[in-house]
């Protein structure tokens, strides 16, 4: 597809059975380990945590959707409609959520009620975010 040989260029390597898995990087390539054992992977610390972030979606999704409900109830404190969708997305909603993530909401929603999600929007509006 790019026109690159990746285990010429070091991407992958090609083990016993004609697969192409990650090459050893670090001092992984002290012992073969494809050699030994064929379903044995060359795998860092980082892979395994990134797989971990990666399904992170199992609260982020529901996260957002009670999210969206909680803002919306102290959003005519701050001048809001939900019911204007642009300006209420646009200014409020997308502002709230890119700098407090909804999942950090949903924690202080789930600890300090809409009275602690009001205090971080408070600080966003002292800092003219919203």
């Amino acid at each position: 597809m790019a026109q690159i040989d990746p285990v010429a260029r070091g991407y992958l390597t090609q083990d016993s059975r004609g697969n192409f898995p990650l090459p050893a990087l670090r001092d992984l390539g002290q012992i073969n380990f494809l050699a030994s054992s064929p379903s044995q992977t060359n795998i860092l610390a980082e892979y395994e945590l990134h797989n971990l972030s990666d399904a992170a979606f199992t609260f982020s999704g529901p996260a957002v959707a009670m999210v969206e409900t909680v803002l919306a109830q102290p959003a005519p404190e701050f001048g809001f409609d939900p019911a204007n969708t642009t300006a209420y997305n646009l200014r409020y909603r997308n502002p709230a959520l890119s700098s407090l993530t909804a999942e950090r909401l949903q924690t202080i929603y789930a600890n300090k009620g809409v009275q602690g999600v009001r205090k971080q929007l408070q600080l966003l509006r002292q800092n003219g975010i919203i």
